[in-house]
């Protein structure tokens, strides 16, 4: 029977790995789909000194996780968990800190043919840089209007060219990228993580922070009417308790008709309604009398 030899590359990438997997408590991993590399190396620079990125072979990264197997429970299993291309991150950020890092830090690349526009491109007017040439009718294809100024080319007004969600043509990325522009707004998705012996999916990693706000909101506002239901007096509850406590008094002195500084203006105006509705009565009853 035949052993398999693993080549020299292979056995120094998956030390590689080994050494990372040891070094950082938190493993994610991003999906690769439809990821350029030019992505990876902007996002790498931005999580510079927060976290590393490895991109890694599915058996590579199998077989380093099985012979870390003793060491880290549960992670060979997390990585027999894991298809198609991903990139690993590694760090020791809680992964739902990384998620709101690397969604607050969405990276600008330029676009391509085919790419569905981010947000609303822009074209802003001005100098180009550009010598006059060929380029010229590019410009007119893709309906940005310029004019010709002191031997470049200029963009007479700020154009929008494509809006959220429009296909971008190959011959609009062309002309984008001649002006340097990156109008595309990236970054890379978590699909899984493993933290601890913990295994995360890709839903348990799913965060909408506006519904969380909204939900905090209305828990907060359900104790705060529980514990002025209560009467439990803390620095937030007791001028709501106190304000429904003056509010009780001033309802119950008013209706005994007790005489203080505070309800005898409103006691006076009740027996004064009381007095124009009986006379009312009186001169509907005995129209003589009034």
């Amino acid at each position: 029977m035949s052993v398999r030899r693993i080549s020299p590359k292979k056995k120094l990438a998956m030390e590689r790995v080994k050494e990372a997997l040891r070094k950082h408590k938190v493993i994610a991993a991003a999906d690769l789909t439809k990821v350029r590399s030019t992505q990876i190396q902007e996002v790498r620079k931005m999580l510079r000194g927060r976290a590393e990125i490895l991109v890694a072979k599915n058996t590579i990264f199998r077989m380093a996780c099985k012979e870390i197997e003793g060491e880290r429970k549960n992670i060979l299993k997390y990585a027999e968990s894991l298809n198609g291309p991903f990139a690993l991150i590694l760090t020791d950020t809680n992964p739902f800190e990384l998620i709101l890092f690397l969604n607050k830090n969405k990276v600008k690349v330029p676009a391509k043919g085919g790419d569905i526009a981010t947000g609303d491109i822009v074209v802003p007017g001005g100098n180009t840089g550009l010598p006059p040439g060929p380029i010229i009718s590019e410009f007119g294809e893709v309906k940005i209007p310029t004019r010709i100024e002191s031997g470049s080319i200029w963009v007479t007004k700020d154009t929008i060219v494509a809006r959220k969600g429009d296909v971008i043509s190959a011959k609009l990325a062309s002309v984008l990228m001649r002006l340097g522009m990156k109008p595309m707004e990236t970054g890379l998705s978590l699909i899984s993580a493993y933290d601890g012996e913990m295994i995360l999916n890709k839903e348990m990693l799913n965060l909408d922070l506006e519904e969380y706000r909204e939900n905090i909101v209305e828990a907060a506002l359900k104790a705060l009417n529980l514990a002025c239901e209560a009467g439990y007096l803390t620095s937030v509850t007791a001028l709501p308790i106190f304000r429904k406590v003056m509010n009780q008094a001033s309802a119950l002195a008013l209706a005994a008709e007790y005489i203080t500084p505070e309800t005898i203006n409103q006691i006076l105006r009740a027996a004064y309604l009381d007095m124009m509705t009986l006379n009312n009565i009186i001169a509907i009853l005995n129209p003589g009398a009034a």
